[in-house]
């Protein structure tokens, strides 16, 4: 892609400020407003608005890799002694040279501590006079093991300390390597620098910033735990008596714990200097350091044992591009999803952002829920993309920038927990295809099994056949919902969900049941729905965290002892193993996907339920046998259940009330599976589930993510359509639903 930009922000009100970032080839670029979601134009319509201009645009670099920085101070320049003590587990030696903590002060002095593309540790310093000293541990490391390490100098007399420890264990025993090979070599006057900050997990370099920190390089992977500095030359057991030695020697300069304030981007120094610091591309916290072991089953049974961070190369949080365009949001311009559309010389790109409406207001009956959560979960989604020969643009720039969705693995292997919108999202786009051969492991389906609409651009059909209704609808994110609760629902006669509303906080799932226990009306149009545990992180608010864990379908599972969520203390996993199945508030929850091959979606079946006095109202128009969404679809290539199916329970919560009115049971069932937690007893179908609440309200739950696909099938003369138009009609009726059991 040779046009890319993003929003510093993906939801706003009129009157809002936001920043488009754009990067693109030097010269300009013209930005123009459309609005998605309105017609059959998958780019949308032009409006007036005061982002449109032409802007001056340059190149913007992604440079990803996490790291801890710390600010410089003079207690922390080099000096002409120093000792440092860390735990370390690399996790991907084999990437070359790594830094694991460095320093460089103004005078051009400097100390390193690295691995080596050898897999030795390295000890590098720098004095004043430009003479240079190394020391290289004579063991190599191997990954996933810890080692405690300690290295230091006195450049006065030029001598060298550099001690290794692997953690003893049954089948490796204990191994310390305390006879470094050590040098110093004659060298110029350096030239004066500036005075970096010190850095863990990277090295900073004086030619600029880099994001939100400095520019670094040399980028660690793995965990790094207990840093300590001393001025001091201390012994080798001096270096490796680890804990409680800041505590005995005078000489303390900082001792920072990473155990604390996990939720946060603070790093604490607990030494007398406090020398706090700050995580940069959110590395992950509360994760098992070095004093982890099997007894310890989470964060809460020992919070000391979680005194790590897991730093990565390709950790990106916050892209830190310079703003091309800021925004007043247009006071009068309507609630929706809309893009900023650039255009290049080379290229184009549009950026969505959502429009709600202002602030404590409704301006219309119903309520689009789009599902920011979801949209940031596959966002950048790797693993689907397909490069040879038939690759997308998007697709390359993914690969290309080392981006990652939560469904991929970090370079070391590592789960991928965290994901944020301050960086482009370049698959989050109208009209955005998701190739699903390469994800799945079997060979690559081109269209139209390979090749399928999926979160934004699916969730742009529920809006589509809205707009074609005639009916006037507000547009939020499960953001917003999230931060405002059930007074932002609780305006609304009716809320509409997106297609594959997969990801839930705690406060998402309250919101709603207040809702719904307010007699709100709630219309379910999705699949694998209200699925994972999600945390927003607390800082900064733009980044949200993953931990799977448990008996789920997943692209990776958190290692032992991290389950637990650094941004919410909470356990990680799917809301079913939480006591939450989706089942309690849509009455349908996850049971079959589609994994790969020429599969095609399905129809529903009527029950004899579909003919409850209570529904009628739904099927007004559709035959007594009439299966329903026996139709052309862009998901599955046919029929209305299709990709993930949804199916009742009341043993997982369903109310006994509940109507399941028609069933959908895919007939090439080679080609589907059902998730984990089903393998014992595969279901695999959707149920169009109806039930009212004991408040007057109701639910009706479609329990497929392709539902959507087929509503505009025929210029919207299909069942699928009309069934839905009957719900929404049925729904904004004030008229009290009476069917619920009466609360005691």
């Amino acid at each position: 892609m040779e046009v890319v930009g993003y929003f510093d922000a993906v939801t706003v009100r009129p009157g809002d400020r936001t920043r488009l970032a754009v990067a693109a080839d030097a010269g300009t670029v013209d930005v123009s407003l459309v609005r998605l979601g309105t017609d059959a134009a998958i780019a949308g319509t032009v409006v007036d608005s005061r982002l449109a201009g032409r802007y001056a645009v340059h190149p913007q670099e992604l440079a990803g890799g996490s790291s801890v920085v710390v600010p410089d101070a003079p207690h922390l320049r080099v000096g002409e002694l120093l000792s440092v003590s860390f735990w370390v587990l690399p996790t991907r030696l084999a990437a070359g040279a790594q830094v694991l903590m460095a320093k460089r002060d103004a005078t051009g002095a400097s100390w390193t501590v690295s691995t080596t593309p050898q897999r030795h540790v390295r000890l590098e310093v720098v004095g004043p006079d430009g003479h240079r000293g190394t020391a290289v541990s004579a063991r190599p490391l191997d990954d996933w093991t810890w080692y405690l390490v300690g290295a230091g100098y006195d450049i006065g007399d030029r001598a060298l300390s550099l001690a290794v420890h692997r953690r003893a264990d049954a089948v490796h025993g204990s191994v310390v390597d305390d006879v470094p090979t050590t040098s110093w070599a004659e060298g110029r006057v350096p030239d004066p620098g500036t005075d970096l900050p010190l850095v863990i997990a990277a090295s900073a370099v004086a030619d600029g910033a880099d994001g939100p920190g400095p520019r670094t390089t040399q980028h660690f992977n793995g965990k790094i735990a207990r840093p300590r500095l001393y001025r001091a030359l201390l012994t080798p057991a001096e270096l490796l008596a680890d804990q409680g030695l800041e505590s005995r020697h005078e000489a303390i300069i900082a001792a920072w714990d990473f155990a604390r304030d996990v939720d946060s981007r603070r790093v604490v120094d607990t030494s007398p200097h406090r020398a706090h610091a700050r995580t940069v591309q959110m590395p992950g916290r509360a994760v098992a350091g070095p004093g982890w072991d099997d007894t310890v089953t989470g964060l809460h049974d020992a919070p000391d044992r979680y005194d790590a961070i897991h730093f990565h190369d390709d950790d990106l949080d916050d892209a830190g591009w310079e703003a091309t365009a800021e925004w007043d949001v247009d006071e009068d311009l309507p609630s929706g999803i809309y893009g900023a559309r650039i255009v290049g010389a080379r290229g184009e790109d549009t950026v969505p952002i959502v429009v709600r409406p202002p602030q404590g207001q409704a301006t219309a009956p119903v309520l689009f829920v789009a599902p920011l959560f979801s949209w940031l979960a596959y966002g950048n989604f790797r693993g689907f993309q397909q490069l040879e020969p038939n690759a997308s643009d998007a697709g390359r720039y993914i690969v290309d920038h080392r981006l990652n969705s939560l469904y991929d693995r970090h370079a070391d292997g590592s789960g991928v927990t965290y994901t944020s919108w301050l960086r482009p999202i370049v698959d989050l786009r109208p009209g955005h295809v998701m190739r699903r051969g390469t994800f799945s492991g079997g060979p690559t389906w081109g269209p139209p099994y390979g090749e399928l609409p999926h979160q934004l651009s699916a969730d742009l059909d529920v809006l589509r056949w809205l707009h074609h209704e005639g009916q006037a609808v507000d547009v939020v994110t499960d953001l917003d919902v999230h931060r405002e609760g059930a007074a932002l629902l609780d305006r609304y006669r009716v809320v509409v969900s997106g297609t594959h509303a997969e990801y839930w906080s705690a406060a998402m799932l309250d919101a709603l049941d207040a809702y719904l226990g307010a007699g709100g009306r709630y219309l379910y149009l999705s699949g694998n729905g209200l699925y994972w545990v999600t945390g927003l992180d607390p800082d900064e608010g733009h980044t949200i965290e993953v931990r799977r864990h448990g008996a789920a379908t997943a692209a990776w599972h958190a290692a032992p002892g991290e389950s637990f969520l650094s941004t919410t203390g909470e356990q990680g996993g799917t809301w079913r193993w939480r006591g939450r199945a989706p089942q309690r508030l849509v009455g349908v929850g996850f049971s079959a996907e589609w994994t790969s091959g020429l599969a095609h979606g399905c129809a529903y079946e009527r029950t004899p339920a579909s003919h409850d006095p209570r529904v009628a109202f739904a099927f007004a128009g559709i035959g007594d046998d009439e299966l329903i969404g026996d139709i052309p679809n862009p998901v599955l290539v046919h029929g209305a259940a299709g990709y993930e199916l949804d199916r009742a329970d009341h043993r997982l919560g369903t109310p006994r009330h509940a109507l399941v009115v028609a069933t959908a049971r895919p007939r090439n069932t080679e080609h589907w599976q059902a998730p984990v937690e089903e393998q014992l007893q595969p279901r695999l179908r959707a149920d169009l589930t109806f039930f009212e609440t004991a408040a007057g309200g109701a639910v009706f739950s479609t329990g497929s993510v392709a539902w959507a696909g087929g509503l505009s099938q025929g210029g919207y003369d299909n069942n699928v359509a009309r069934l839905t138009t009957n719900v929404l009609r049925r729904f904004l009726d004030p008229q009290p639903f009476d069917g619920a059991p009466i609360r005691s």
